[in-house]
């Protein structure tokens, strides 16, 4: 007689340890930003990050306090486009945001995003970050 038998694997959810894609990144990264997770959010900036914003050119240390201003409620991400280069990863996607920037509401509207993420010895981060001029995200 013979016997077959199906097994089914759980997908493990993506996580800083075992994400391989650029997309994933993103994900993560904001979800760290939602959940005001500010060691993840921090672990995975480099430390000559720069983020280019409608207020101006931020480092390191300048973005981790604007990103500490959001608070997100819900947020989209999708149409990605990932373009490798050497060992970074280029992504620009669109994402819509729902919650507040430093108590004022955020738009409901999609905004073009872009992030370089490096691969490094002990995984990727990001090292640059880049949002249109008129974005929700960052105004004064």
């Amino acid at each position: 007689m013979f016997s077959t038998n199906c097994t089914v694997w759980k997908e493990k959810p993506a996580a800083w340890t075992n994400a391989t894609a650029p997309e994933q990144f993103e994900r993560l990264f904001w979800q760290a930003v939602k959940a005001k997770n500010w060691k993840a959010v921090e672990a995975q900036l480099s430390a000559t990050y720069v983020a280019l914003t409608p207020t101006g050119v931020l480092d390191r240390t300048a973005a981790l306090a604007q990103f500490k201003q959001l608070d997100l409620t819900d947020y989209s991400i999708g149409d990605f486009v990932t373009e490798p280069n050497g060992n970074d990863m280029v992504v620009t996607y669109t994402m819509t945001m729902r919650g507040s920037f430093a108590g004022h509401a955020l738009p409901a509207t999609p905004v073009r995003m872009r992030t370089v993420w490096q691969q490094v010895k002990h995984g990727w981060i990001a090292i640059a970050y880049a949002q249109p001029i008129m974005s929700p995200f960052g105004r004064e």
